[in-house]
């Protein structure tokens, strides 16, 4: 396959080995940067697999999806009702705004399991009656995912930005949220590590390259959350440790975040094999992108 660059009108050959890929939806990338190309190289020769190959049992996933009726089943007081049921509502970049951000919540989400099917059957009714096979339905989410930690990371940003959190707390469809449902220390020390790693500026530029975040001008930039699911994940020890720690750190002084956000940076840089330039080059992309 031929492809031209219509701003420089440079033309590039892409092998159909490189996107005759079911599981990938066919998609087909170029890169006109030898650089680029020598740094996604480097991490696809690790052959690491991805979240999704990894974590198949939807550890990364949505939370509540409440098409137009948030109002009822969000307060902006804590309701007097089953305490096991009401969480912290975090709302897409107003809850969480930077890497590693402290999450705010101006509302309480209510797990309102009789209301939700009572609203699917009317929306189900009401769709058959108009002849429309659509599936649209409100979800409420796992209230297994609510209880225990979890990593919550941005739908719509320029660069991945995940933070992880201990707590009870739930999220509408604008925050992609990952757990194990459960908060054994083995699991607890496994997110501080992933929290780190997809906080990467690395992380960031590979999203960015392989159009798992994508945006044009004048547009909001997303990320599917199947996209999201092909980000590599290593599974060597050693460094996963040394990532756990780090982000512990961070979390326990905020204010050497930036000391310790280089050292990852250098852990992940490193483990690639990226040189001075290759580095240069991730920063500049990610300032242009």
């Amino acid at each position: 396959m031929k492809i031209i660059d219509w701003k420089t009108q440079k033309s590039y050959d892409v092998l159909q080995s490189s996107w005759f890929n079911k599981d990938d939806e066919y998609k087909f990338r170029y890169n006109g940067c030898s650089v680029s190309k020598n740094i996604i190289d480097k991490i696809n020769s690790k052959k690491d697999k991805t979240i999704l190959q990894l974590f198949p049992n939807k550890n990364l996933r949505t939370c509540v999806m409440l098409l137009d009726m948030e109002d009822k089943f969000t307060f902006s007081y804590k309701p007097e009702t089953n305490e096991n049921l009401i969480f912290p509502y975090y709302q897409g970049s107003k809850a969480l705004s930077e890497k590693f951000g402290e999450l705010s919540f101006s509302k309480y989400f209510y797990y309102n399991k009789p209301l939700q099917d009572e609203i699917n059957e009317k929306l189900k009714q009401e769709l058959e009656k108009a002849g429309v096979k659509n599936k649209k339905r409100i979800g409420l989410g796992e209230t297994a995912i609510y209880e225990n930690p979890k990593i919550y990371i941005r739908q719509s940003a320029k660069e991945i930005i995940a933070t992880l959190d201990l707590n009870k707390s739930s999220a509408n469809n604008s925050l992609y949220v990952f757990s194990f449902r459960n908060n054994t220390d083995e699991t607890i020390d496994f997110l501080y590590f992933l929290c780190g790693w997809l906080n990467t500026d690395l992380v960031t530029y590979y999203a960015q390259q392989m159009n798992i975040i994508r945006f044009s001008q004048g547009k909001q930039p997303q990320i599917k959350i199947s996209d999201l699911g092909t980000i590599y994940i290593p599974m060597n020890k050693s460094l996963q440790k040394q990532f756990t720690d780090l982000t512990k750190k961070l979390y326990e002084s905020p204010s050497n975040k930036n000391e310790l956000t280089v050292r990852m940076n250098d852990l992940i840089n490193n483990y690639y094999g990226l040189t001075r330039d290759e580095i240069e080059t991730v920063l500049t992309s990610i300032k242009d992108f």
